[in-house]
């Protein structure tokens, strides 16, 4: 099966921000190519998702151990309470986050930092 990349209209923000949209439109594949270099957390990982759910201040010791200017965070409604870690980087260290999300709803009905200093919301 040969796989079609299509060439995205969405530029490159220069600031965190949420992406939201169903699954499957592509948002992971165009955070890949858009942010190559940057630390990525696939929250549908399973094994990652039980070990950040038991110790969320894990996921600040992975981000403190990276160089990168860019945070990828994929499925970030599966554990909305990162949101307070993303804010304390991009506070601290000025870290760009690249929220990516198939369920707004879900992200916005948890009782967390949802403003997450990620000043735009994208929709796809």
């Amino acid at each position: 099966m040969v796989s079609k990349t299509y060439e995205r209209l969405l530029s490159s923000p220069d600031q965190s921000f949420f992406l939201f949209g169903m699954r499957g439109v592509g948002k992971s594949t165009w955070a890949r190519a858009r942010f190559p270099e940057a630390l990525r957390f696939d929250l549908l990982d399973e094994g990652l998702y039980h070990d950040l759910l038991a110790d969320p201040a894990l996921f600040g010791q992975m981000v403190e151990a990276s160089s990168t200017e860019w945070v990828v965070v994929d499925e970030v409604q599966r554990i909305p309470s990162l949101l307070n870690e993303v804010h304390r980087w991009i506070e601290s260290r000025k870290l760009n986050f690249a929220l990516l999300g198939s369920s707004a709803r879900k992200l916005k009905s948890a009782t967390t930092n949802s403003g997450a200093k990620a000043s735009q919301a994208l929709l796809v």
